[in-house]
């Protein structure tokens, strides 16, 4: 009996290690070049420098979390009203990047400013 429970009690933690790597395990899907990923952000300050303005916070906080990436801007930040700002990325980026990406916006401080992604849309 006992020769019989121990292969049969290791094959089920080896399933159960495999379930739990693919369920883990960030894995990136292939993104066409020339792909484009609309950003929404809206900036909020609290505290901060005086001398330097909500965009230009805004901006310093893209720029760098677009490097945990490895994706570019195709132009300036563009400033739509009421501390909402819209960037564009190419290439796009796929959901594990999305969600890293995101993650380093909304959690990144920089000098008092506070990032919320309101959307991001394949162009």
């Amino acid at each position: 009996m006992r020769y019989v429970l121990y292969p049969l009690l290791l094959g089920v933690l080896a399933v159960g290690v495999l379930a739990m790597r693919d369920a883990t395990l960030s894995t990136h899907q292939p993104v066409a070049a020339d792909s484009e990923l609309a950003v929404v952000i809206h900036a909020r300050k609290h505290r901060g420098e005086s001398t330097q303005s909500v965009a230009e916070m805004a901006e310093a906080v893209t720029l760098l979390c677009r490097l945990e990436v490895n994706t570019d801007p195709t132009g300036a930040i563009e400033d739509i009203g009421d501390d909402d700002f819209r960037f564009v990325l190419r290439p796009s980026l796929d959901s594990t990047d999305r969600r890293q990406f995101r993650g380093c916006l909304e959690d990144w401080r920089a000098d008092g400013v506070l990032l919320d992604v309101v959307s991001m849309v394949d162009l």
